[in-house]
């Protein structure tokens, strides 16, 4: 495995931002946007293995969104519902300072090359990009409230927002091109996905639409009578994508026929983990299910005792997951098996990250959690 870091840290931090004195090296085992993937598999590049013990707690005296970490090269940033995004030292639980936003980050930044991405939910300027090696904001963008991951695709930054915009920007430089713009009539909470040609996403009037992602052309909608909230994933040449009727579709890439479907009874807030012809969602009933890709059959599932309200994490052959019953569970991925679980001060209602051998969650009491393999705790 290659390691990727830091050349060396000279930090200095303001009221605004802080700055590094050599380049984020953007290794390819870095998570730099919600799902760590455009498809938003949720899968991560590291594999670790239960019981853990916990390595350090980090009090970031705000709650969580569903989704608010990203890791470039061992440095997490972790955003707050309080308007800013705590930098912090995983090997140690160390900050290393704070970048104040505009508003509440209500979504999951986005790392590209030397820039911090943010989404704000409400304010005047609601997307910034900021260089981290300048220690500044190189732009902003007023484009209303924003509540669903920010897509990074290519050099391509794909934006919606609750008032029902779905921008198309060139990022490579340091002023952002407006590629295209499509408006839904309903507000957007679910986080877009792209195979690298189209992109897709659903919609609070029950639509998942799937547009070009060169022209943004609709290419075509389907309407699953519901709003939905959950992110939207990507694998073997179909969409899946869960509905407050508790309903999980998989609909064919190329022109949204439903190709199977499953019903929970429960709404679905969280978005999907796929790995290997199997996919892993979790429900407000408190239900973790594991269904076979190819054919919606479920394989498995696992009760916990509260609301299931983001995504899961695969790593390796264990499933992670948090629950507003404020355990993290660590699952066996092939048989649905607990095999550990924490129990923090606060529901968890947002997705873990893995790095190295640290898993990370973030909980409502405020604090960050990592946890380590016992062994290497000796």
């Amino acid at each position: 495995m290659r390691k990727m870091t830091f050349l060396s840290l000279l930090i200095f931090i303001s009221c605004a931002s802080f700055k590094l004195d050599k380049n984020i090296i953007l290794g390819e085992f870095n998570w730099v946007q919600y799902g760590n993937s455009p498809q938003n598999l949720n899968v991560s590049d590291f594999n670790i293995s239960p019981p853990f013990q916990l390595a350090w707690k980090y009090n970031a005296g705000a709650g969580f969104s569903y989704s608010p970490m990203v890791v470039a090269d061992g440095i997490l940033f972790i955003a707050t519902l309080t308007d800013e995004i705590h930098v912090i030292d995983i090997e140690t639980g160390k900050k290393i300072g704070v970048i104040e936003s505009e508003s509440a980050i209500s979504a999951t930044p986005v790392l590209y090359k030397n820039k911090l991405i943010i989404p704000n939910a409400y304010g005047k300027n609601t997307l910034q990009s900021i260089d981290i090696n300048l220690g500044k904001v190189l732009w902003r963008e007023k484009i209303g409230g924003i509540e669903s991951a920010p897509l990074l695709i290519y050099d391509n930054l794909i934006v919606a927002t609750v008032d029902g915009h779905v921008i198309n920007y060139r990022i490579k430089y340091d002023v952002p091109e407006k590629i295209w713009e499509f408006k839904s009539q309903k507000p957007i909470h679910s986080t877009p996905a792209s195979d690298g040609k189209i992109v897709v996403f659903g919609c609070d009037d029950g639509n998942v639409y799937s547009l070009d992602l060169e022209t943004g052309k609709l290419i075509w909608k389907f309407n699953t009578s519901s709003p939905i909230f959950a992110p939207v994933s990507i694998s073997n040449g179909k969409i899946f994508v869960g509905t407050l009727n508790g309903t999980l579709y998989a609909l064919n890439l190329k022109d949204g026929r439903v190709e199977w479907k499953f019903q929970t009874n429960s709404k679905i807030y969280g978005g999907c983990a796929i790995k290997e012809s199997l996919i892993l969602f979790g429900t407000a009933s408190g239900k973790l299910y594991a269904l076979n890709e190819e054919n919606g059959e479920k394989i498995w599932d696992f009760s916990a005792k509260s609301i299931i309200n983001s995504s899961p994490l695969i790593s390796g052959n264990y499933v992670c997951f948090g629950s507003l019953d404020k355990n993290i569970y660590v699952i066996d991925i092939t048989t649905g098996k607990l095999l550990w679980n924490y129990e923090t001060g606060g529901r968890i209602k947002s997705t873990p990250i893995v790095w190295k051998d640290f898993l990370i969650v973030a909980s409502e009491d405020r604090f960050v959690y990592a946890f380590k393999t016992q062994q290497q705790m000796r």
